[in-house]
């Protein structure tokens, strides 16, 4: 990760452009930096850490494929299984893709649970398109 904090489990996060190599959590609606998952949300916790033994000993497993939580915001509409998940506007948050054209290389993953208001958590296969 670029920061020294740790990101909540769920966080979407993107590939920084400042920092060759590593992710930052997302800021932004429909962003094609979409790398993955922050693992551990619901207690599921599959991921890959992206660091080498014995040069950076910390790090957040990150989701790059199969199901996990994500947090996600009805910002853009209600989350049905099915739907398409991108970047939101809301910090390291995920949100139903309704522009195709914004979609393309933006989208992360498919919902297998729903959300019907506000922010919570998305069981999601991720698949990154």
């Amino acid at each position: 990760m670029s920061n020294e904090r740790a990101l909540p489990a769920g966080s979407v996060v993107v590939i920084d452009n400042e920092n060759p190599g590593k992710l930052m959590q997302s800021v932004k609606a429909y962003d094609k930096r979409v790398a993955g998952v922050i693992s551990g949300a619901g207690n599921i916790n599959p991921g890959l850490t992206l660091n080498q033994e014995g040069k950076l000993d910390e790090g957040q497993y990150i989701a790059l494929t199969g199901r996990v939580y994500v947090l996600s915001t009805t910002s853009n509409g209600s989350i049905e299984p099915g739907d398409l998940l991108t970047t939101s506007n809301l910090p390291g948050y995920a949100m139903k893709a309704k522009d195709k054209d914004r979609s393309f290389g933006a989208v992360f993953g498919k919902a297998i649970s729903s959300l019907e208001k506000g922010e919570g958590l998305v069981l999601v296969l991720i698949n990154l398109q």
